[in-house]
Order: structure tokens, then C-alpha cells, then sequence
């Protein structure tokens, strides 16, 4: 979509045909034409994130970027390290983010987001991303939906401009992606008699159950941080550590495990959530 010149008079064209075809098939590759005249993109995908259950692709214009089995294991578990994933468990208020607005400071260079075994949207030919911005919207009290832009090496990121144009049209963008998908809200919405889990539990569950008979509470907390891409001094801030302290647990936990990188410790970790019975509840 990067060959399309932005054009809003498109898209205020396309809005009346698009609220049409809200409930049919059509919706979502339309929507995704009709953004396209906003801010071309070269990747784009929905997933909803139903709390507790593992995610759904609902809506998949990734191209074929990344083999099926490492779809496979982004569904099975290794979303939890996904920026986008814990952003919708902060329940970020309804709109459209670059992520680097909403990923921890040493995501972009951490081993989730770089790996084409591991990172649904990125291969070794294209390398990671230039830039991706998500809309995020709740559907019920229990899911979010997400809908990545996404713009490879080749295509840079999104201009200001571009952005600023997706930043205009959110409001309307996210009110008709909570219609047309308000069905998965409905049927997620828990009953009277089973009050829900906090949306928290299944990846802090993944972390707690991570090698426990090796790691102390604080450790898994530690590992937790490090792998969702926080930096030390990050973490720190967030446990209310100093710097120092947070990088001798580090290394501590790097001798009981005994590794002595970061990359082993993810690699130990993805062996864990994609073991059966690991990661989050599957339905």
C-alpha cells in the first residue's frame, strides 16, 4: 500500500461504503484500503486480546511475511512479550499510538521483536520493522482489539503528517472496529456467578511458573521485566530499586540458571510458554 498517495478526500469518499459493510466480510480489507489513502502501510493485522484466553487473528494482511508455525507460537504464547498485548492489559484508553509510544525503552532492542523465528510480522528478508502504530479499542470488559499499520525498512516510518491523519480519522476507525466486532465482547463477557480474573494473571502465571525451584518471587519478577523489554534502569524505577541493585539480581539469576546472556534467558523462557500446558488458557 505504499505506492497509494495519501489522499483524505479518499477516505472521507470511502467512510459512508465502510460503515455499510460493517458485519460482512468485506469490512476489514476495506478498512484496510481505505487507511491505506491516509497513511500507506505495508502490513496490517486485528488480533483481539480476550483477557485471560489466548489472542485471535481476526483480520490478516500480513502477506505471508513469517512462516505459519511462528504464528503458531505467537497464538500459543510468545505474545505475552508483546508490546501491543501489554498495552491492552494496561487498558490504554481507546485511540491510535505509535508503539514506540507504548513499548518499554529497551523493546525495540530486545530478542523478542527482532527475531524472525519469534516475531509474527518481521522475516529474514525484510528485517524488523520501520515503525508500527496500533489502534486499540475494548469490546466488552474483557477484550481488546488491536489493529497494527505496519511499515517495513524499505517503506521508513509513518510521517507526522500521515500520522496525524490516522490520529483524525481514530474516532471514527475505532468506533466501527467495536461494532463490527462486538459479538467477541459479548461472548467473552463472563457470567454472574464466575466473576472474571484479573486479565493480569496469565502472563504473570507464564512468569511465576518459570523455573520457581531456581528463582526467587523477586528474580521471576526481574525475568518478567527484562524480557518485555525494560532496561535495568527502567526496572529499577519500577520496583523502586537503584540500577545497581536490579543489574546484581541480574547477574545473580543468570548464575542459577546457568547462562550468561540475555538471548539464553529468552530462549529458556520460549521453551517454557510453548510447552503444553505453559502458557495462558487455550480455547
Amino acid at each position: 500500500m505504499t505506492a497509494l498517495a495519501s489522499s483524505p478526500d479518499t477516505w472521507n469518499a470511502m467512510a459512508p461504503e465502510l460503515v455499510a459493510r460493517i458485519g460482512t466480510p468485506d469490512f476489514a480489507p476495506s478498512l484496510a484500503a481505505a487507511l491505506g489513502s491516509l497513511a500507506p502501510f505495508d502490513l496490517d493485522c486485528v488480533f483481539a486480546y480476550p483477557g485471560q484466553a489466548r489472542p485471535r487473528l481476526l483480520h490478516d494482511g500480513l502477506k505471508g511475511i513469517s512462516s505459519a508455525p511462528v504464528m503458531q507460537n505467537y497464538l500459543d504464547g510468545t505474545y505475552l512479550l508483546d508490546a501491543v498485548y501489554t498495552s491492552c492489559l494496561r487498558r490504554v484508553p481507546t485511540g491510535v499510538y505509535r508503539l514506540a509510544d507504548l513499548a518499554p525503552d529497551d523493546f525495540f532492542e530486545g530478542e523478542y521483536y527482532n527475531s524472525p523465528d519469534v516475531h509474527p510480522c518481521i522475516s529474514m528478508e525484510s528485517g524488523a520493522l520501520a515503525e508500527e502504530v496500533v489502534f486499540l479499542v475494548p469490546v466488552g470488559s474483557r477484550v481488546y482489539l488491536a489493529y497494527s499499520l505496519m511499515r517495513q525498512n524499505a517503506s521508513g516510518p509513518f510521517s507526522d503528517e500521515a500520522f496525524g491523519r490516522l490520529v483524525t480519522a481514530a474516532p471514527l476507525v475505532t468506533a466501527m472496529m467495536a461494532s463490527h466486532w462486538r459479538q467477541i465482547g459479548e461472548a467473552d463477557e463472563p457470567s454472574a456467578a464466575s466473576p472474571p480474573p484479573a486479565p493480569e494473571e496469565a502472563m504473570e502465571l507464564a512468569f511465576r511458573t518459570f523455573l520457581p525451584t531456581h528463582l526467587t518471587p523477586r528474580e521471576q519478577t526481574i525475568v518478567s521485566l527484562v524480557l518485555r523489554g525494560h532496561s535495568s534502569l527502567s526496572i529499577g524505577n519500577l520496583l523502586d530499586i537503584a540500577e545497581g541493585t536490579v543489574k546484581i539480581h541480574r547477574k545473580n539469576l543468570y548464575a542459577k540458571l546457568g547462562i550468561s546472556s540475555q538471548t539464553e534467558l529468552f530462549n529458556l523462557f520460549l521453551k517454557h510458554i510453548l510447552k503444553e500446558g505453559a502458557g495462558p488458557a487455550k480455547r
